[in-house]
């Protein structure tokens, strides 16, 4: 038995090592160092208390090398190939992207191309597995080149507490859509902390009850940059950026990361959230009192970010920008959104709608189960700059009845706008169109202030990555 005091026992593991075998002969506490170089194909149940460090070059990859190739006209097959994972959510491939359920990529440099469905559609960029032939078929000459397909489903998961993981490239585990390389959702208390998780086909990291997610380069996943749901977690310092090159519908899921059925006490903080391929950060199904504070969220194809089906949150203090360009229109596409919640306070936000696309601040209200009007929302003390007049800031229902119930129940004041000219509609309210005296004669914008003129757009780019502040 370890004395009380005294420092964990430290393990190095080279690549090649089985890290469970380890993980299994010593006790919880130990400390695991990964050496330098490329840890291939390992999935790792720690033990309460475990904590994996990687050296400087350390990776732990989901990916086999392909090495060995028969050349067949216009293409190039490795065979023995017998990997086949779980499919998840194939319903919600977007067009183009006809196998986005299949876990299992091929990247050549570390570029994944797309996964077609017939040896016909090969080509440059172009991959087929053919898992009744245990063949994978190329389409790009992979001579001198790294050519490597995902085989292992997970990293780490588990339902250990207190377990850490830090200073490792975490890439190609062969994770299902909705599923993560890194699942911390069921051990509580896990520390996730100055990782790179980048390449994984579903989602790089699942955050769970105390889950600390730290400082992190969540990069070109497949799926989502993270997910997560429990209770009093932290994601924070994180860059999140290009996530979503599986091609799922990213309207049903996707993007930069989403947290689900939360009962409170979750915090989003000071993360740089940017080109993602769909939402920045989203809220859906049953969160309770997240608090999403202090981010950068800029370029991502759908909203900036949405709170969905869910109470009581708070969006305050983020920087919004060039968000929403893929939206569908309507009072999609905004900076924020709050979709079917109730409770929201959304303030503090510096808010920039581009040229082009994209809304403002938008509730929507629809009648989707369990139904209720989303009302007790409160938009205040923002800084909104319209650089759009399609652009929208407003309370819409799709159940006609309940248009007087929005207007009355949701709340705009002491905002500032910018807005190039001051006779603009760009409010929408008891189903009708505004400007800014329309919009106050109903009772809105109390302390608000509307001016000409907009300002000079300054470009966005992630700060430097600071310690993120663990203190609640």
């Amino acid at each position: 038995m370890m004395a009380t005091g005294a420092e964990p026992p430290t393990v190095s593991l080279r690549p090649g090592a089985d890290i469970q075998t380890a993980v299994d002969r010593h006790p919880p506490g130990t400390r695991f160092r990964l050496e330098a170089g490329v840890h291939r194909l390992q999935s790792i149940v720690p033990k309460s208390g475990n904590r994996f460090e990687g050296a400087p070059g350390a990776v732990l990859s989901g990916a086999r090398r392909l090495t060995a190739f028969v050349h067949r006209g216009s293409v190039w097959i490795a065979r023995g190939q017998t990997q086949e994972g779980r499919v998840n959510a194939a319903e919600f491939c977007r067009s183009g992207f006809p196998r986005c359920a299949r876990p299992e990529d091929l990247f050549i440099d570390d570029t994944p191309l797309l996964h077609v469905d017939s040896r016909s559609a090969v080509g440059p960029g172009r991959w087929f597995f053919d898992y009744g032939a245990d063949e994978i078929v190329i389409g790009d000459d992979p001579t001198g080149r790294r050519v490597e397909t995902s085989v292992t489903a997970r990293a780490f998961g588990g339902t250990a507490s207190g377990v850490v993981i830090r200073d490792l490239t975490i890439e190609k585990y062969a994770a299902p859509i909705q599923a993560a390389a890194v699942d911390a959702e069921f051990g509580p208390g896990w520390t996730v902390r100055n990782n790179i998780l980048r390449l994984n086909h579903g989602v790089g990291v699942n955050a769970g009850n105390g889950s600390r997610i730290l400082d992190n380069r969540i990069l070109d996943n497949g799926h989502a940059g993270f997910s997560g749901s429990g209770t009093d977690f932290l994601i924070a310092g994180n860059e999140i950026a290009r996530n979503g090159y599986a091609g799922v519908d990213f309207h049903w899921e996707g993007g930069g990361g989403k947290i689900t059925e939360s009962g409170g006490g979750g915090l989003i903080r000071g993360n740089c959230v940017h080109d993602n391929v769909g939402a920045g950060i989203w809220a859906d199904i049953d969160v309770h009192r997240l608090v999403i504070e202090d981010n950068l969220v800029f370029g991502n194809a759908d909203n900036g970010i949405t709170y969905e089906i869910s109470y009581d949150g708070v969006i305050r203090n983020n920087r919004v920008a060039d968000n929403g360009q893929r939206g569908q229109g309507w009072f999609w596409g905004a900076q924020i959104l709050i979709s079917s919640a109730r409770g929201v306070r959304v303030y503090g936000n510096d808010i920039d709608v581009p040229n082009g696309y994209g809304n403002a601040v938008t509730v929507v209200s629809q009648d989707r189960a369990p139904y209720t009007p989303a009302v007790g929302n409160e938009i205040f003390d923002n800084r909104i700059v319209i650089r759009n007049a399609d652009a929208r800031v407003g309370a819409v229902t799709d159940v006609d009845a309940d248009n007087a119930v929005v207007a009355a129940g949701n709340r705009l004041y002491g905002n500032r706008y910018h807005l190039a000219d001051l006779k603009e509609r760009i409010w929408f309210w008891n189903d009708a169109e505004a400007d800014w005296n329309a919009i106050r004669a109903q009772g809105q914008e109390v302390g608000g202030v509307v001016n000409a003129g907009i300002p000079q757009k300054t470009p966005l780019s992630c700060p430097s990555t600071a310690p993120a502040d663990n203190a609640r």
